[in-house]
């Protein structure tokens, strides 16, 4: 066994011991064989170091892993140059945005396991590709047409790129908002289409979709308070993946909602906030809890997510048992359906 800081991590590398954060929660298994995105997550937690075993693993870098760091590295770097009033490369972000719907298209659910990555000074551009993805997995089971589904991919990674705009005190800061600096952010979604609408690259639809983003069904949302089909479909989707994103994510002022309580609250607000046929697609399609994931149940035990349901059967997922936060080793893991044992419910998200 050997201490390696995370400075020297390498993929491939097999954890020794589980790894725990500042405030006893654990981060990470023992025998989880590290990943680039695990690297990313251990930094962002502030870990010193971790213990891994002697031989490495033989790891090859999968594709939706460096499609999703690809178009989180072009978003970040359009958003940046945008702040500068610089010049934005638009066609290597349409490249690698259009090979991320190609992979989703023909396989979505690697995608969902990947959303949900939280990194403070990066949380922007993180949110942007998480809302790409579940707004591409929407537009796909909606059966929409793939120029339509590339132009949304497009409008949805971009949504929030009138934030550019909004002083960086505002933007940053760790608390909520006040009356005044709120009604100073509303205005970035009409940034976000003064700068698209500035961009000849990018379809004539996108800034309009960019601009509706925040529209709700009843007509109570911003920039205009338009309501239901005046709405642009597109801009109705991505406001729906940018509140379920954004509701997982934890705030300096509030917890994150686990993912099946950001899916209630969704369903609390048909009719009001969202259209109805879109969410219901949205709901049933999402993997609340994808399959692999690990999560803490309020026995206090941690579980592997073994289905692979979809939409509300995923909100009580099987899982396999497979140690304890504290007290006695699990020796033998077992299958638990959730759906069947009503007093376990999932608690936290480790992995």
């Amino acid at each position: 066994m050997l201490k390696k800081p995370i400075s020297r991590l390498k993929p491939g590398m097999r954890l020794a011991k589980d790894v725990f954060t500042d405030d006893g929660r654990i981060l990470l298994l023992k025998g989880f064989v590290i990943k680039p995105r695990y690297i990313q997550r251990l930094s962002a937690y502030n870990v010193d170091h971790v213990f891994v075993e002697e031989e490495l693993v033989p790891l090859k870098l999968i594709d939706e892993e460096v499609i999703y760091e690809d178009v989180f590295c072009n978003i970040k770097s359009v958003m940046e140059r945008a702040r500068l009033d610089k010049p934005l490369d638009i066609e290597t972000l349409r490249e690698t945005v259009y090979e991320l719907v190609r992979q989703i298209l023909n396989d979505d659910t690697v995608f969902m396991a990947l959303t949900g990555i939280r990194d403070i000074d990066n949380y922007t551009f993180l949110h942007s590709v998480d809302v790409c993805i579940y707004s591409v997995i929407a537009a796909k089971a909606l059966n929409m047409p793939l120029d339509e589904i590339r132009d949304l991919a497009l409008a949805a990674i971009l949504h929030d790129i009138g934030k550019c705009r909004i002083p960086l005190e505002i933007l940053n800061k760790p608390g909520k908002l006040t009356d005044e600096e709120y009604f100073i952010m509303k205005n970035h979604s009409i940034y976000g289409m003064e700068i698209t609408e500035q961009t000849p690259e990018l379809s004539a639809r996108i800034p309009k979709i960019i601009c509706q983003h925040h529209e709700k069904w009843n007509g109570s949302g911003y920039p205009i308070g338009l309501k239901d089909f005046d709405i642009d479909r597109m801009a109705r989707i991505i406001s729906i993946a940018d509140v379920y994103d954004a509701l997982t994510a934890n705030r300096v002022y509030r917890k994150r909602y686990m993912p099946h309580e950001a899916a209630e609250y969704l369903m609390s607000q048909t009719e009001q906030f969202f259209d109805p046929h879109i969410l219901q697609t949205f709901i049933s399609n999402i993997a609340i809890y994808p399959e692999n994931l690990i999560v803490m149940l309020n026995t206090g035990e941690v579980a592997r997510v073994l289905s692979s349901r979809r939409g509300l059967p995923s909100m009580r997922p099987i899982v396999s048992v497979i140690t304890r936060k504290n007290g006695p080793p699990v020796l033998d893991p077992y299958v638990l359906d959730l759906q069947k044992n009503p007093t376990v419910f999932i608690v936290d998200i480790i992995s």
